[in-house]
C-alpha cells in the first residue's frame, strides 16, 4: 500500500505553536486552533502531528466520547 507523506513548514508549526502556548493545555478542539492558526483544520491535524513526533508538544487525551471522537488538550515542552 503507498504511503502518503505531507509536510509541513516551519511556519505553520510555529503559527500553532503559539496558538497551543496562549491556550496554555486547555481542552480545544482541532477546529478552534485552526481557526486561530489562519490554517485549515487537516492542515493543522498534520501539523500538530509533526509537532508531537519532534518532540515540541505532547498530547492528552481528557474526553473520550467514544472511540473515536476524542478531545485532547496539546502542551508545548519547546519552541
Amino acid at each position: 500500500m503507498a504511503q502518503i507523506t505531507v509536510q509541513t513548514s516551519e511556519e505553520e508549526q510555529l503559527r500553532v505553536l503559539k496558538v497551543l502556548v496562549d491556550l496554555r493545555g486547555t481542552v480545544t478542539p482541532v477546529s478552534t486552533i485552526a481557526k486561530l492558526a489562519g490554517l485549515k483544520q487537516s492542515r493543522t491535524r498534520y501539523v500538530l502531528m509533526d509537532l508531537i513526533d519532534q518532540g515540541k508538544v505532547s498530547r492528552e487525551a481528557t474526553r473520550a466520547f467514544n472511540k473515536h471522537y476524542v478531545r485532547y488538550s496539546y502542551h508545548v515542552h519547546q519552541i
